[in-house]
């Protein structure tokens, strides 16, 4: 009897789960490891927890849990996007490599997006998953630098979306969200001015910004829409509309322990170091090499977008030199691992969180990628970040705000230059600075995974979101208080011009009876 209560029990609690799972779809169409390496651990939790995904991407999961199904985009897609070897970028002025970069994500993006958009749309993966007619209760869409997989979710489904981001705010989602921004002390993506920035740097910001908006955003817009009416012909609206109403938050890649304090409404919600696993042993011989260094190690690696063992001759020898001129032992992630240097331990992988939080490393040599900084900050680990492309220039210029780190830009990097930097980072100073930083990243109120679940599970349940800013509904004449100005400005000149008739009366006024008393006098 006991027995059969029990198995009833236990149907009973299978029901009410299977009740309360999600079906989720997430898009992150993007052909970059890095950004989907942000989104994995969140999205195979919500899968863990019960909860049936669907992930579009260009990366599929090796042992995913049951309930998590992927649409391969990457099957006959362009391909995916390559970096040039280290060794392209040596003899370029570090602000011209960060001009050029600007230049590649706002110049080159249109047909970037073009191309991203018609592959969502045509390739044969979504047009059979289409054809099941499945309907999601939420979709987590990522927000880069195409905003085609936010169109495709806006007009596809009747579901709340939720952004995703693996980076800091891009320009254009400020005012998509009603959230000003302040050129004289917020940190802009592209720039390397950080908060407080100088009169360059404000000035170079707003330009930008005002070509994304008003220039480039219209142009990307005007593509998908083009896209959508030769391949979705059922779908009459507009896509920027569509965005607006049915995106309810979004999940961001910071936090203010880094990344400094922004303005932010409740449906803004801060997932930096959502990626990051929990501790696992570190393999074996990793761990005999950092056991053989009385003076600590340090750690370098350059992401999974640049080769390492693609630098030229004359600056591996630098890194080389430098690396002799140091007490501290060096890891160095590399994709050849050729390099015979008994100071020098070579992998072309290293599981990185274990290694940063191993009690020998003492610093980390990066690119300023923001998954490198999250896992720095994490492991209190002070970081020396040699910025190319992307986010990196922004990133290193709040590591250096925060004080976790120092920026050694590639063209100024030589064995004297890295020697010094390793010293500075290995000081007690930056010790100390990174171990206080990594306080305020792990002291957090609820754990950051939990806490996009319950905001995913939250926006599935009411198919809204905390109130945003109320500026989210005002136009930008509004929002610069034009109107109001405008008002001020009317009202002062009529004031003026009653004044200037006022007293334009009481000049004839007396100007008629001083010559009725001229008058009077001569008579």
């Amino acid at each position: 009897m006991n027995s059969i209560k029990l198995f009833v029990f236990i149907i009973v609690i299978q029901f009410f789960n299977h009740a309360a799972a999600l079906n989720v779809l997430a898009i992150v169409t993007l052909p970059l490891k890095s950004h989907y390496m942000a989104f994995d651990r969140f999205f195979r939790e919500l899968a863990s927890r019960g909860h049936s995904v669907t992930v579009m991407n260009n990366y599929l999961e090796k042992d995913p849990p049951p309930n998590m199904t992927f649409i391969d985009l990457s099957r006959d897609r362009y391909p995916h996007i390559r970096m040039p070897p280290m060794s392209a970028y040596e003899g370029s002025n570090s602000h011209y490599m960060r001009l050029i970069n600007i230049y590649y994500h706002f110049l080159a993006r249109p047909q970037h997006v073009g191309q991203d958009c018609e592959h969502l749309v045509t390739s044969k993966e979504v047009v059979d998953f289409l054809a099941k007619k499945q309907k999601f209760d939420v979709i987590i869409v990522e927000q880069f630098m195409s905003d085609c997989g936010a169109a495709f979710a806006a007009a596809l489904y009747d579901a709340p979306i939720i952004g995703i981001t693996s980076h800091t705010l891009l320009p254009w989602s400020y005012s998509r969200l009603g959230i000003p921004f302040d050129f004289s002390s917020d940190a802009f993506y592209f720039s390397t001015g950080g908060q407080n920035p100088s009169l360059y740097h404000k000035i170079e910001a707003y330009l930008t910004n005002i070509w994304a908006q008003h220039v480039l955003q219209p142009e990307i817009f005007k593509t998908i829409n083009s896209i959508f009416k030769r391949h979705i012909p059922t779908f009459r609206g507009d896509v920027e509309k569509a965005i607006m109403e049915k995106m309810m938050m979004m999940f961001v890649y910071q936090h203010f322990s880094v990344t400094g304090a922004r303005l932010l409404p409740p449906q803004v919600v801060e997932i930096g170091g959502i990626h990051i696993n929990k501790a696992k042993q570190i393999p074996k011989d990793i761990d005999t090499f950092l056991s053989s260094a009385p003076h600590g190690a340090i750690y370098v690696s350059f992401g999974s977008n640049l080769n390492a063992s693609t630098l030229s001759t004359k600056k591996m020898q630098a890194f080389l030199d430098a690396f002799k001129k140091i007490p501290q032992k060096v890891l160095w992630k590399i994709e050849s691992p050729n390099i015979a240097s008994e100071n020098v331990y070579t992998r072309h992988w290293f599981p990185q969180r274990d290694v940063l939080c191993h009690e020998k490393v003492l610093a980390f040599i990066s690119h300023g990628g923001m998954l490198s900084l999250s896992e720095a900050a994490h492991c209190g680990k002070p970081l020396l970040t040699i910025p190319f492309f992307g986010d990196q220039f922004s990133n290193s210029a709040t590591i250096e705000q925060s004080g976790l780190g120092k920026i050694l830009y590639f063209d100024e990097v030589n064995a004297d230059s890295l020697t010094d930097a390793i010293q500075y980072l290995t000081s007690k100073k930056m010790q100390e600075n990174a171990r206080n930083i990594q306080s305020l990243w792990n002291d957090r109120p609820v754990d950051v995974l939990d806490s996009a679940i319950y905001w995913t599970e939250y926006v599935a349940r009411h198919r809204s979101a905390p109130p945003s800013l109320p500026s989210k509904q005002s136009t930008w004449f509004e929002r610069s208080l034009l109107d109001v100005y405008s008002v001020l400005i009317s009202i002062v000149i009529i004031v003026i011009m009653m004044i200037l008739g006022l007293l334009s009366i009481l000049k004839a006024l007396i100007k008629s009876c001083f010559n009725r008393y001229i008058k009077n006098k001569i008579d």
